[in-house]
């Protein structure tokens, strides 16, 4: 079996043209013990200051929203060259998808990240399709509906935080559910009868450190 696909999530300063990156987190399926994990990875990005001279680039509103400050990220985030590092080493030669595409806001930031480190992604790039284009090619594959499974699972699937690493887990999860249902059969398959076609102990669940969490 070739390698899963790994799911990649940006928070942003805003969601408006010249917003920045502040933080990216992925995640990747991985075949554990009796069934299947998920591999969750997060970083800070630190602003670097022509970002920050232009004051409506950071949305204040949007604070509330992913959890972090202007003055976390000085502190703890890293510069961009050393995220881009990063992300290098942990991509290259990974198929990557986001859910906005090649072609929407993870794309523009990732340009942003790359272009203040003066190089372009080193061995890996964004595709497409998206993040839940990849999960529906999976159960198309598996014979399964995505139509059907995809809402089917959505009253179980990890809750959307804007902690980039869990946001990403999500279609992770998705995907190595698919795995499961794959090998265990997905006859007649609700939003209600899931835990008994796939009994809950066995779900994905991420391994532990290496990404911010959101509390409650």
């Amino acid at each position: 079996m070739s390698e899963a696909p790994v799911f990649l999530d940006i928070e942003a300063s805003g969601i408006t043209g010249g917003s920045f990156p502040i933080e990216i987190g992925w995640a990747q399926p991985v075949q554990a013990e009796g069934g299947w994990a998920l591999a969750l990875r997060s970083i800070l990005i630190r602003p670097i200051q022509p970002w920050l001279d232009e004051p409506l680039r950071w949305d204040r509103a949007a604070e509330p929203v992913h959890g972090l400050t202007r003055e976390v990220l000085l502190q703890e985030g890293l510069p961009p060259d050393e995220a881009c590092d990063v992300l290098d080493g942990a991509l290259a030669g990974l198929e990557v998808a986001s859910d906005t595409g090649a072609n929407g806001w993870d794309a523009d930031w990732l340009y942003i990240l790359y272009e203040a480190a003066g190089r372009s992604p080193r061995g890996w790039f964004l595709g497409e399709p998206k993040s839940g284009g990849l999960v529906a090619r999976r159960l198309r594959a598996a014979g399964l509906d995505p139509m059907t499974v995809r809402p089917a699972m959505a009253r179980w699937r990890p809750a959307h935080s804007h902690a980039a690493a869990e946001d990403a887990g999500a279609f992770a999860w998705e995907w190595a559910m698919a795995e499961l249902l794959a090998a265990g059969g997905a006859t007649g398959l609700t939003s209600e009868n899931l835990p008994e076609l796939i009994p809950a102990p066995i779900w994905p669940r991420p391994l532990a450190g290496g990404y911010r969490r959101r509390e409650g």
